[in-house]
């Protein structure tokens, strides 16, 4: 590249990181509403109905409301992360169950919503909170910066091991990669439960799920840098951090973000890293199968690009420099 140019190049750069940045984190949070926020309503049918008719008329969309026979399926639903909530009408009083550990956000809408609706038939309603969170972590943020504190060094580990040892064979990068993955993952998960008390009781499960995150994104990045080199590995950080983290919710939840971010969100490592951390710590593991799914599939399109033939990598580098013909 002419001298010249360099610094155009690199004015053009940053100003797209910063146009990505800046449309994903505030396209995804700057217009909070909740959208089909499960509850269970321990009621007949028709009066399910008759209520989501009352809270669709306040906000559209806003809670999809299930009929449960009894109060003791919808509180297990609660607990197992079917429903986010449960609302047992009443003739002198009606009461909403909900669980805490699922953020602020989602705790004051959910009381605004059902309390006024309370209201509206004059009947008031007592919250209740089956899931709070603890005094290590009240306002609920800490899942979502334990995931992101252990993003930013899995890339930084996968980016280190290659340019440390660059004529290192596939066997000897995954084995590097695993114990790196091991060791951050431990040391995450002893500051977050032990030295700040902020994630407390169950230190041995979430050193495996910073592990397993830091695995899955780090060889991810070390096959992207493999196939592609710095730009694919730059690539791969847009999409982990500036795409995974809004796409997540981040402290505001999946629920309150557009739904088709929020889809996407629940395929990087991100949102399911935060999930799946949420899930453990708050609510006795339930409902980590689908998060821990996505983490492994990543950590599985990552080893296969580390174990690609270097000829495939080199015929793509090749392929990608290549003059496009002229018309």
């Amino acid at each position: 590249m002419h001298e010249g140019r360099k610094p155009i190049a690199v004015l053009v750069v940053a100003s797209l990181i910063g146009m990505i940045f800046a449309g994903s984190f505030l396209g995804a949070l700057h217009h909070l509403e909740p959208h089909a926020v499960p509850v269970a309503v321990v009621a007949p049918d028709d009066a399910v109905h008759q209520l989501d008719a009352m809270m669709d008329e306040k906000a559209d969309g806003a809670f999809e409301l299930t009929a449960y026979g009894n109060e003791r399926e919808a509180n297990e639903a609660l607990l197992e992360r079917d429903v986010d909530a449960v609302f047992v009408p009443g003739t002198g009083g009606a009461t909403l169950t909900i669980a805490g550990a699922n953020g602020k956000i989602e705790e004051a809408a959910l009381t605004a919503a059902f309390q006024g609706a309370g209201q509206a038939t004059g009947r008031p309603v007592t919250v209740k909170d089956a899931a709070p969170l603890p005094e290590g972590d009240n306002n609920g943020v800490s899942s979502i910066f334990f995931v992101i504190t252990t993003v930013f060094p899995a890339v930084i580990l996968a980016v280190l091991l290659a340019v440390a040892v660059p004529a290192a064979g596939a066997a000897r990068r995954i084995g590097l990669l695993a114990v790196g993955s091991v060791a951050v993952g431990g040391v995450n998960a002893w500051v977050a439960a032990g030295l700040t008390g902020a994630l407390t009781g169950s230190p041995l499960r979430l050193w495996g799920l910073g592990a397993l995150l830091v695995f899955a994104v780090g060889s991810f990045v070390a096959g992207a840098w493999h196939m592609a080199g710095p730009p694919a590995v730059a690539m791969a950080g847009v999409l982990f951090i500036p795409i995974g983290v809004p796409a997540s919710g981040g402290p505001i939840g999946p629920r309150f973000i557009p739904e088709w971010y929020a889809a996407v969100g629940e395929w990087l490592p991100v949102g399911a890293a935060i999930d799946a951390v949420r899930n453990t710590v708050y609510f006795d593991g339930n409902a980590v199968g689908g998060p821990l799914l996505v983490l492994a599939l990543w950590g599985v399109v990552g080893l296969a690009l580390v174990l690609a033939p270097k000829k495939m990598a080199r015929t793509q580098k090749a392929a990608a420099m290549e003059p496009a013909p002229s018309a």
